[in-house]
């Protein structure tokens, strides 16, 4: 048995979540599935440029941003195991819509696009779990574009130290604010604005890496209003 295979079933008895997505695979998928280890920042896959190849990430995660003309990158989501990449652009042969990129070291599985339709075609399980997960992903997308539509950036951003406060009663966020532009797809410009705004107002304090909330109440209004 080849090395790769030999890796793959492996793999398949010690990891739960790679098992459920393989465990009716047929063999002759099997033995073409392609096990592939990335250094640090060595695994990414470039906005506008056409891959024939489906990866499933077992080990890692990996971001999914937007580049803009200019060159500016927009942070849509993080990517973990079990999830999946380049679904859309294979099935269709068109350029990727986003860019990936690894935080870090990554372990993916690679399947070339002829060799995925056959496993789609002889595999009701695996079928089932791209209809889910596909339905998971477009429902996080859709919700994700109501919040960035409906509400403004403050409220938005008053949201996000409250979901990411540290429950000890510290009441502190770790915070960069390139990130967070990326996060939420503005400019660092704008998000310094509201946090000025919110500093001012002796809601936030701001430390060098962090926001302390020091009106919690306070930052609950402000979070409702327009």
């Amino acid at each position: 048995m080849e090395k790769n295979l030999i890796e793959l079933m492996e793999l398949l008895e010690k990891d739960r979540a790679v098992y459920a997505i393989l465990k009716h695979c047929p063999y002759e998928i099997l033995r073409k599935i392609q096990i592939k280890h990335y250094r640090e920042k060595e695994f990414a896959l470039e906005q506008g440029e056409i891959h024939n190849t489906f990866y499933i990430i077992v080990e890692g995660c990996v971001d999914i941003y937007v580049e803009s003309e200019h060159g500016k990158k927009y942070f849509l989501t993080s990517y973990g195991k079990g999830q999946y990449l380049g679904e859309l652009e294979v099935f269709r042969q068109i350029p990727y819509v986003s860019g990936v990129e690894a935080q870090g070291k990554v372990t993916v599985l690679e399947i070339e696009r002829e060799v995925l339709l056959s496993w789609i075609q002889m595999d009701s399980n695996f079928s089932e779990y791209m209809i889910k997960t596909l339905c998971d992903s477009t429902y996080f997308m859709c919700n994700n574009m109501g919040k960035n539509t409906l509400y403004s950036l403050k409220q938005r951003l008053c949201q996000y130290f409250i979901e990411n406060t540290d429950k000890s009663g510290e009441f502190k966020v770790p915070m960069r604010t390139e990130t967070l532009g990326e996060q939420m797809a503005v400019t660092q410009r704008s998000i310094n604005r509201v946090i000025k705004q919110l500093k001012e107002k002796e809601i936030i304090e701001i430390d060098k890496n962090s926001v302390t909330i020091k009106d919690y109440s306070a930052l609950l209004e402000e979070r409702e209003k327009k």
